[in-house]
């Protein structure tokens, strides 16, 4: 028997996309206005990197379980947070990032197969693959990549719809996308702009009906969020790394009521204060109280768990389910548990993985 006190017991949190690998540029990253600025000035800090990227990626994750995490959506700059994570006890898909906006596909396939086979006995492990972005890589990547993950039972994940200068640089080819990858030496001259927006120019691609765990989506049209909801796909919200960037309201609720299944993410601490997904939903209360509960929660929660494809093993506690489960302390001893976990002093005191509680 543990006796945890008076606290409230709810399914483990998942984290649906994030960037771990990034955790130690916390505050490194300052930004000014400009999105292209910021990558540029990320990059420069993550390639200077002198500390270990095991060391940043297992405190991260024991980071991550301290806060009630229990499944992570990780993407993996050349799947290199592979080998670490699996020696973890966090729950975990990890996403190898593969980037090519040109024609030529035989290094980005050769990257591609032979992450396919990175299996690990870790029963908490689970591949995936991830097309960086529509700026960054071609649609013939993004149908290979879908091809292969169609074979090997792999989910998939991409940033999309991030900012307005994605949207200039699909349209019209223009603008500081393009500068910034002539400056790096990554823009195709053969590459031709698709004159769609990003939305409009994802759901086009032939992908061969796999769905995708779609990060941010932080520019969507009323026809384009009708027709999301009529694909696959999901969607990954990551409220206080939105705000950091100065974006406009997201349409998680309008997606919801469209039938589309979102989910919340933190992104990386480049971007973020933490890696907790309880202060995101207290973020979003306290912004938003009028929003039900009961529906954070299961954002929180299920809707991560299906997206990232573990939802027949997590996401609830429901019997034949492993036990994610955290345990939550709060001030609020009279409200409606929902509603009392979202109380900005609500505090996860014990974390519980495929049932095991975390010795963090």
């Amino acid at each position: 028997m543990i006796d945890l006190g008076d606290s409230i017991l709810t399914p483990g949190l998942v984290n649906a996309h994030t960037h771990l690998d990034l955790s130690h540029l916390e505050g490194q990253v300052p930004y000014t206005g400009k999105f292209t600025d910021w990558v540029s000035h990320l990059v420069q800090q993550r390639n200077s990197l002198n500390t270990p990227a095991e060391s940043i990626i297992t405190i991260a994750a024991e980071n991550s379980l301290k806060n009630g995490v229990t499944l992570v959506g990780d993407i993996s700059y050349n799947n290199s947070a592979a080998t670490t994570l699996a020696k973890t006890p966090i729950r975990k898909t990890l996403f190898a990032e593969v980037f090519g906006l040109g024609s030529t596909l035989d290094i980005q396939e050769n990257y591609l197969k032979n992450c396919v086979p990175f299996h690990h006995s870790d029963p908490l492990y689970q591949q995936g693959l991830s097309p960086h972005a529509p700026y960054s890589c071609g649609p013939d990547l993004y149908t290979l990549t879908a091809q292969i993950a169609q074979k090997h039972h792999l989910p998939l994940t991409t940033h999309l719809a991030e900012t307005l200068d994605e949207h200039e640089f699909l349209t019209h080819g223009t603008g500081p996308w393009k500068q910034y990858l002539q400056k790096i030496n990554r823009f195709p001259s053969d590459w031709r702009p698709p004159s769609r927006s990003p939305v409009s120019y994802f759901l086009q691609l032939p992908l061969s009906n796999q769905p995708f765990l779609l990060a941010h989506v932080n520019y969507i049209s009323d026809e384009e969020l009708t027709a999301l909801a009529h694909s696959p796909h999901h969607v990954a919200y990551c409220p206080r790394s939105h705000r950091y960037f100065q974006h406009p309201p997201h349409r998680f609720n309008d997606m919801i009521k469209a039938g589309i299944n979102v989910c919340l993410g933190t992104d990386s601490l480049a971007s973020n204060a933490s890696l907790s997904i309880l202060a995101e939903m207290q973020y979003l209360h306290q912004h938003l109280p009028s929003f039900p509960p009961d529906t954070l929660l299961k954002m929180a929660t299920l809707n991560g768990a299906r997206a990232l494809n573990w939802h027949n093993k997590t996401g609830s506690i429901t019997p034949g389910k492993e036990a994610d489960i955290i345990a939550i302390q709060t001030p609020e001893t009279t409200t409606p548990p929902h509603r009392a976990i979202l109380h900005p002093n609500a505090t996860v005191i014990k974390t519980m993985v495929r049932g095991i509680f975390s010795a963090l």
